[in-house]
């Protein structure tokens, strides 16, 4: 059996390697919802990171999980070796990119946005301090009715 041949029979069994694969797709799958519906960030650049980061693992995950599924239900062209591979390939090169991204760009992305918004620590000290608020002379039902009068 030659190289190619190897990658397009048709593989109807499910084996040991298959089945690993299969679970890691679900595990990504469930990586990816974490990361969007229940990961918490106090950082704007970080929790934009792992919002885009779980929505590629569930794109990635889930592809992963539909080809384990027609390779199981032997679906003709999707029963064949090499779309595990390729899909492998594919998240390899996701993974690569995630570990640049998170070593070259992010660190520089969260000092950034830490120095967007000063802290009252920061503020200028020449900054005139606001006026202070009236003392309100009526209660809060009186001015809501005020507005609403005088936006009619």
């Amino acid at each position: 059996m030659g190289f190619f041949e190897y990658f397009v029979t048709v593989s109807p069994e499910f084996g040991s390697y298959a089945w690993t694969f299969f679970i890691v797709q679900i595990l990504l799958v469930a990586g990816g919802a974490y990361f969007i519906w229940l990961h918490t960030e106090r950082n704007i650049a970080r929790a934009t990171f792992f919002r885009q980061l779980g929505i590629a693992l569930m794109i990635v995950g889930g592809f992963g999980v539909a080809l384990g599924v027609a390779r199981m239900l032997n679906t003709p062209t999707f029963n064949q070796r090499f779309w595990f591979y390729i899909q492998f390939v594919v998240e390899l090169i996701l993974g690569g990119y995630v570990v640049y991204y998170m070593r070259n760009v992010l660190p520089e992305l969260v000092r950034n946005s830490r120095n967007r918004t000063p802290t009252p620590r920061q503020m200028p000290s020449t900054a005139a301090p606001a006026t202070p608020r009236p003392v309100a002379t009526t209660g809060r039902r009186e001015a809501r009715r005020e507005r609403k009068r005088k936006q009619r």
